[in-house]
């Protein structure tokens, strides 16, 4: 008996029951990405910048909190359309709501110090270390 490996995401042809549904079921929803916040965070000795991309989300509907050493950003944005004919009557309407929320784990922070700033879809922090309350590593003898 030999070991084969089968790859993932094989034919649709391939009848065996159980490859077929595993693999439509692994394509069909690798297609849905959750909302996620794409971040940069740069760290220097000063501070922790954060650059966050939250495109199409208004300033006013951005909540940013920083509690317990975890910074949290959530977003959301809702649109509604509608189109009508010539007569008025209702030919379409649709709805959408996006809504994003990421958290980060970043201690010893001067919290009365963070800035935010919104421009272009772009939100940018920064986090002052607060150098008092930084944990010194201590070496512990082995005995």
């Amino acid at each position: 008996m030999s070991n084969e490996i089968e790859p993932r995401h094989s034919d649709a042809y391939n009848m065996s029951p159980f490859n077929f549904f595993e693999d439509f079921g692994r394509s069909f929803f690798d297609g849905f990405k959750p909302n996620v916040i794409k971040t940069d965070i740069h760290e220097n000795e000063k501070e922790y910048l954060v650059e966050a991309e939250l495109p199409g989300i208004p300033k006013e509907d951005i909540h940013v909190t920083y509690e317990n050493g975890v910074l949290t950003i959530v977003g959301q944005h809702q649109s509604d359309t509608q189109t009508e004919d010539k007569k008025g009557k209702l030919v379409r309407s649709e709805r959408s709501l996006t809504s994003v929320r990421r958290q980060y784990l970043l201690e010893n922070i001067k919290e009365d110090e963070i800035k935010a700033t919104y421009s272009e879809g772009i939100l940018k922090l920064t986090l002052p270390k607060d150098e008092h309350n930084i944990e010194r590593k201590k070496s512990i003898p082995i005995e």
